[in-house]
C-alpha cells in the first residue's frame, strides 16, 4: 500500500507511504519537484482507508471544480486515483475541505485507525485552539 487514511479527532490525515514515485501506481512531489500534490493509482490495490476516515470522507463537500484539496476518481483503464494537494502527510477538515466535482468513494483497501504520531501530537497540541467561523479558503461560514 502506497498511502493510508485515517482519523483522529474529526480530522482526516493522509499518509504517503512511500518515497518515490512509481510508475503506474504512485507519483510524489518527493521526486516530481512541480508537483504540488500526491496521486495513488488504483486504489484498490494501493490505498487503505479506514472505517472512520471512509466516514469523514463521505462528508466532504464536494465543489464545481475538477481539483480540490482531495479528489478520487475513475482512471481510463477503468481503475480509481486517490489525490490530495499538500506533502506526504497532509490534515484536513471535512467542514472546510473541498473535494473535485468528480469525488466519489472509489476502490480501497480497509485498513486499522492507526493514525501517524507526529499527526496526533500536532492535532492534540491543537485541540483547545477556537474554531474557525469561516472556512479560510471557501470563506463559507461554518
Amino acid at each position: 500500500m502506497h498511502a493510508e487514511v485515517a482519523a483522529y479527532r474529526g480530522r482526516i490525515v493522509i499518509e504517503l507511504k512511500t518515497k518515490r514515485s512509481i510508475p503506474g501506481e504512485v507519483i510524489t512531489s518527493l521526486d516530481t519537484p512541480r508537483m504540488g500534490s500526491q496521486i495513488i493509482i488504483n486504489t484498490s490495490k494501493n490505498l487503505g482507508v479506514s472505517k472512520e476516515a471512509l466516514q469523514l470522507l463521505k462528508q466532504v463537500h464536494r465543489g464545481a471544480n475538477a481539483s480540490g484539496d482531495v479528489n478520487w476518481s475513475s482512471e481510463a483503464e477503468g481503475s480509481a486515483a486517490f489525490g490530495w494537494v499538500g506533502g506526504c502527510c497532509a490534515i484536513f477538515s471535512p467542514a472546510t475541505c473541498e473535494a473535485s466535482k468528480q469525488f466519489k468513494v472509489r476502490g480501497y483497501v480497509t485498513i486499522d485507525n492507526e493514525v501517524p504520531e507526529g499527526a496526533r501530537r500536532q492535532l492534540d497540541k491543537y485541540a483547545r485552539l477556537p474554531g474557525i467561523p469561516i472556512g479560510i479558503l471557501t470563506n463559507i461560514e461554518l
